[in-house]
């Protein structure tokens, strides 16, 4: 009997997932995350289909990276449920920061090697600055 496959991962499911990740807490496998990815979206996908897709792949590096380093924190928690929502909600935006920073030191990391190839092959500034041609946007022509 043929398995059924899950639908492609479109930009709206992948950023679904990395949400998940800035949000996660305690253990992380691949495992885990496939099953808390197939809770939500009611898909089952694969880690290699995971590891396609950079921003998965860096969000989940990063993420395992920062739980290993994770200490017990000192403070105690708060009792006031809204300080605990705000400091919930901190903890995301922190983890969302530092994902977005990593990405843009590989992006940044992806340009310099972009244009130091460009510049080996004589390809000159003013060639890449150059504006695209505007799209035509004409409904349809007359039949001739």
């Amino acid at each position: 009997m043929k398995k059924d496959r899950a639908p492609d991962l479109t930009d709206e499911r992948i950023i679904t997932v990395i949400e998940m990740l800035d949000e996660w807490k305690g253990k992380l496998t691949w495992e885990l995350l496939l099953s808390a990815v197939e809770k939500a979206t009611g898909h089952r996908y694969s880690r290699f289909t995971f590891f396609e897709y950079p921003q998965i792949a860096n969000a989940f590096s990063l993420k395992k990276d920062v739980l290993r380093g994770t200490l017990p924190r000192a403070r105690g928690e708060p009792r006031d449920e809204r300080l605990r929502g705000a400091f919930a909600q901190v903890e995301r935006y922190q983890a969302k920061i530092d994902r977005l920073e990593a990405e843009n030191r590989l992006l940044t990391e992806q340009f310099v090697t972009w244009a130091t190839n460009a510049e080996r092959k004589g390809v000159t500034m003013d060639i890449l600055n150059t504006p695209l041609p505007k799209p035509e946007r004409e409904r349809s022509k007359e039949v001739k």
